[in-house]
């Protein structure tokens, strides 16, 4: 049953438009980071341009992690509205389309992210005259995409409605980079800046002061928390409500 159901979501995840639109989008958004680099920095020595860039890992991530939490909210209220979801489940029992949309969920959420870091690095290659790919922060940026995607789909299945959950969506990741300036010890404990801590990014550049930094074990368990909640009200949520 579930491996059926599986079945499914991949061909649907084959011909994702929505998933299309979305990777362009992080990708499009990642090339504006070439706008916010002084053009100075192109004739600096390379070791200073290589430091230069390690802020930007946790810059490229969040773009990434938006984005995905926007795709994830989309894959879901985009199949309610056009009638896919009231389809199958004529056809298989609500738990099990739930959990068959969380891989196809967190794989698209990667997607994005690594489109994201794709567009970013070429930025920054342009913008400062070459440097080389921090490999290291790109499997941490594509697990927070995968993470994001999840988000997404538990606020999508919550809410329903198309545009309020792309807002939604949006905001609950970028919340925390409004946040963090005024209070910078709250903001350490919101949705994004805890899973970017969790994969060990830098977040002092999002304006988190060093003092208000968690630990990657605590950060984790937040981080964690955040999404089994918002999973598990999804899950409530799509069991017991009417889907039309």
């Amino acid at each position: 049953m579930i491996l059926r159901a599986l079945r499914a979501q991949s061909r649907s995840f084959a011909a994702d438009v929505v998933l299309l639109w979305s990777a362009v989008a992080a990708f499009v958004m990642s090339l504006s980071l070439a706008t916010s680099v002084p053009p100075e920095f192109a004739a600096a020595p390379a070791d200073v341009r290589e430091a230069l860039m390690a802020p930007f890992g946790a810059v490229l991530a969040t773009y990434g992690a938006v984005v995905a939490a926007v795709y994830g909210s989309f894959r879901y209220t985009v199949d309610r509205r056009d009638g896919v979801i009231a389809q199958r489940l004529m056809l298989q029992p609500r738990w099990v389309i739930f959990l068959a949309r969380m891989p196809t969920s967190a794989l698209g959420g990667a997607v994005v992210a690594l489109a994201g870091v794709v567009g970013g690095h070429i930025a920054l290659m342009i913008a400062m005259g070459g440097i080389p790919v921090q490999w290291s922060s790109v499997g941490p940026a594509v697990a927070l995409g995968a993470v994001a995607g999840l988000w997404g789909m538990g606020l999508g299945i919550v809410i329903q409605a198309h545009l309020v959950a792309l807002f939604a969506a949006s905001m609950s990741m970028a919340a925390a980079m409004l946040v963090a300036p005024f209070w910078s010890a709250g903001a350490a404990y919101l949705p994004l800046l805890a899973m970017l801590e969790a994969l060990q990014f830098d977040i002092t550049a999002l304006g988190v002061e060093p003092k208000d930094t968690l630990d990657t074990w605590l950060a984790a368990l937040v981080a964690a928390g955040w999404v089994v909640a918002v999973l598990g009200v999804g899950a409530v949520a799509f069991l017991k409500r009417d889907v039309k």
